[in-house]
């Protein structure tokens, strides 16, 4: 019998251990992007239910009896209409709803409920046990999202709480917001059907690289484990390059376009997201004649100071998303505080203050945006120190910060209010400059006046 030869030996050991690496390697990944994923929807979740919270009037809900009589009021109907929206301005929500608790401990009634998209609804004053609900149950004390799915008479669920306050700060209600089991497995389904190619494909490439190529792949298979090592912490970005004109290039290039695939899985969640908060902001801006179209303008006045300021393209475009979103935190401040069309009291203005920390709040669970997120959170800064929620000066406040500050003052000051006229452009300029390196950046102030110029 011909015995083997070494090289014919050695092939078969690595076709064999590729191949455990690629299976074991594949499995490990795939249970860390479902980690990841479900840690990621359990974020989203969470902010979605904060938003809802901020969007129900704790006094109007407190005024709905939990009885069945109630449904057919127009309060009811005016806050279930507003659930509703919240309802459809994300795929991934089934339904949204309000409960109070009850005499009896662990048992809550149900006040309002959007329906779920099969249009199955719980009635006003219908009575719901949340003793297997842990997080359910703290839901009166902070915000809270399950752990694992629940299951009830109406299906299976992945669900977010939230506390509704009165205008006295007391919680008077609670906001659920339900994600089906449904809409997770259509994820995870898309994500294994990749992973599952991506093996197939690794194992065939396997076979043929281990029967022709016994040396000279240390160095690529070194670099596809460092890849694989950093797609294990989450690094979807990570692409591994291999000169080597064999199958193992083509192994790179299935491992890169399976990054590409997570990347852009993730990239269409934080996409969803922001799009949904987006829409959450242009509402808000719609209800007050007075800042309609408020972003869109500082958008373009910011765009603008960039573009002259020599900031590169790719950064434009995230500083467009954050312009968008810089008052988005105003969703958590009261209506009659926004359009009081006299000057405000000391207390309200302390109320106002903090909405760039609500802002900032909201749009934390958003990958992307992190880096720059001091922008929503620092445009009211000043160089002088006298500006909030935290008192910055001068290199302390970022660039982008300092954009967002002067065109969002300017359009303020250009703009009608309901406690004055608006200035005129000429006006607003001189105000611009005569407060240069104390309210507002030197730097951006001169940069956005000589954009005006070419514009005139």
């Amino acid at each position: 019998m011909k015995r083997l030869g070494f090289q014919v030996k050695l092939s078969i050991i690595f076709i064999a251990l590729l191949a455990i690496v690629l299976v074991v390697t594949a499995y490990f990944i795939y249970q860390k992007a479902i980690m990841q994923q479900k840690e990621e929807l359990r974020g989203k979740i969470l902010g979605l239910a904060k938003l809802a919270s901020m969007l129900i009037d704790g006094d109007k809900h407190s005024q709905i009896k939990p009885e069945m009589d109630s449904q057919n009021t127009a309060l009811y109907k005016e806050i279930k209409a507003v659930l509703e929206k919240i309802r459809d301005s994300d795929p991934l929500i089934d339904s949204v709803y309000t409960m109070v608790k009850t005499e009896k401990e662990n048992s809550w009634m149900f006040v309002l409920d959007s329906g779920d998209k099969r249009g199955e609804i719980a009635y006003c004053g219908e009575r719901y046990d949340v003793s297997h609900i842990p997080e359910m149950q703290l839901a009166f004390n902070m915000p809270s999202v399950d752990k694992e799915l629940n299951v009830d008479k109406w299906g299976i669920w992945l669900s977010g709480y939230a506390p509704i306050h009165n205008r006295q700060g007391e919680v008077v209600a609670i906001v659920g917001l339900d994600v089906s089991a449904e809409s997770m497995r259509q994820m995870q389904l898309l994500l294994a059907k990749r992973f599952l190619g991506v093996l197939i494909l690794g194992v065939v490439f396997s076979l043929l690289m281990g029967w022709f190529v016994s040396r000279g792949i240390t160095h690529p298979l070194r670099s596809l484990i460092l890849g694989v090592k950093e797609v294990e912490r989450g690094n979807f970005e990570k692409k591994v390059s291999v000169k080597s004109k064999d199958e193992i290039q083509e192994l790179a290039a299935a491992f890169n376009k399976m990054t590409d695939g997570l990347q852009e899985t993730q990239a269409k969640l934080h996409r969803n997201y922001l799009n949904t908060i987006k829409s959450l902001a242009q509402a808000l801006e719609a209800k007050d004649p007075y800042t309609r179209g408020h972003s869109e303008r500082v958008k373009s006045y910011a765009v603008d100071i960039a573009k002259h300021l020599g900031v590169p393209e790719e950064e434009i475009k995230l500083l467009e998303d954050l312009c968008i979103l810089h008052d988005i935190g105003k969703i958590g401040i009261p209506e009659k505080i926004l359009t009081k069309p006299g000057s405000l009291s000391e207390e309200e203005w302390q109320i106002i203050k903090r909405h760039p920390v609500i802002g900032e709040e909201i749009l934390q669970y958003i990958e992307f945006l992190k880096p720059n997120l001091s922008v929503v959170l620092n445009h009211h800064e000043r160089p002088d120190g006298k500006g909030y929620p935290h008192n910055l000066k001068m290199d302390e406040i970022s660039l982008f910060a300092s954009i967002v500050a002067v065109a969002d003052a300017f359009d303020a000051m250009v703009s009608d209010r309901p406690y004055r006229k608006a200035f005129s452009k000429e006006e607003a300029i001189a105000i611009l400059k005569e407060n240069k390196g104390s309210q507002f950046n030197s730097r951006v102030v001169e940069t956005f006046i000589n954009c005006l110029g070419e514009q005139a």
